[in-house]
């Protein structure tokens, strides 16, 4: 191969080498689960699957829309953010690589890859108004402290900050708590059973 030959293969290696778009791909897999099977998830007006789902939404720069349907449940609509993704700022050395990054998506990366939404019945009753927001309290809590409460239980550590403060949302004995934490598979799993909630 000619030295030219060379530096044209070489060449074309480098713009096509967009670290963002290569990597991560042009689309971002995300899940969604609910507090109820079957809800309906649409991604800026169009329906993209029922929970519990994976579904590859495109990559943008601007906030994508996320709006969750069933029968006889409120709509929730949650705005999905995007960020710069750090894989493309690799290209930021590179001009050409980073055009294919901005133009494809591949520079951006959405906040979170898992999409949890919490229904809430139409015409809920003010009996069942205080219940309902326990449950979303109880819910959430698991979704985001999963990790830290994992350590906790696995440690037997039922005076943790974490196993404290879910003791005190739930009105649980913390020794209790160990096994359910400890048992739990995901954090959704550990959201379900701590709220009663059978799929």
């Amino acid at each position: 191969m000619t030295n030219r030959r060379k530096y044209s293969a070489a060449a074309l290696l480098l713009l096509l080498s967009a670290c963002g778009t290569v990597f991560g791909g042009m689309d971002q897999m995300l899940t969604f689960d609910a507090n109820v099977k079957g809800v309906k998830i649409f991604i800026d007006g169009m329906e993209a699957c029922k929970t519990p789902c994976v579904f590859p939404v495109k990559r943008s720069s601007s906030a994508t829309i996320i709006t969750a349907k069933k029968d006889g449940y409120e709509d929730k609509q949650i705005a999905l953010r995007s960020n710069l993704n750090t894989v493309a700022i690799l290209n930021l050395t590179f001009w050409p690589s980073w055009l294919t990054d901005v133009a494809t998506g591949g520079m951006w990366q959405y906040s979170r890859d898992s999409i949890y939404v919490d229904m809430e019945k139409e015409n809920l009753a003010a009996a069942d108004y205080d219940q309902t927001k326990r449950d979303v309290a109880v819910r959430r809590f698991a979704l985001f402290a999963f990790p830290d409460l994992r350590l906790e239980a696995a440690a037997g550590n039922t005076a943790g900050e974490y196993m404290t403060a879910l003791s005190a949302l739930t009105d649980k004995d913390a020794h209790s708590l160990l096994n359910v934490v400890n048992g739990a598979s995901s954090p959704v799993g550990l959201a379900h059973t701590l709220t009663g909630i059978t799929q």
